[in-house]
């Protein structure tokens, strides 16, 4: 089974944007996500400066639209798409 991954890492700056309601945009985004069956886990890095997304049932070019849709889209430093087979 194929899966895309997105690793993020995050650069902010706290003095620009109210980063909160960002963040709560962003998780109604990934929630949507996940009541939709294409998004199988999420992971946030333990430092909160990137995370980790793991979709299925979806291919690449949607998987890029979807993450460059996000609210913090704008803030994200660095973005990779991996594809994946899944073996168990």
């Amino acid at each position: 089974m194929k899966r895309i991954t997105v690793l993020i890492t995050m650069h902010f700056d706290n003095s620009k944007g109210n980063f909160e309601e960002l963040r709560k945009q962003e998780m109604a985004h990934i929630m949507q996500w996940k009541e939709a069956g294409i998004l199988e886990n999420f992971y946030i890095k333990s430092e909160k400066d990137g995370a980790m997304l793991i979709f299925k049932d979806t291919e690449m070019p949607e998987v890029v639209k979807n993450i460059e849709h996000l609210p913090l889209f704008p803030f994200m430093g660095k973005v990779e798409y991996l594809n994946f087979d899944k073996m168990f």
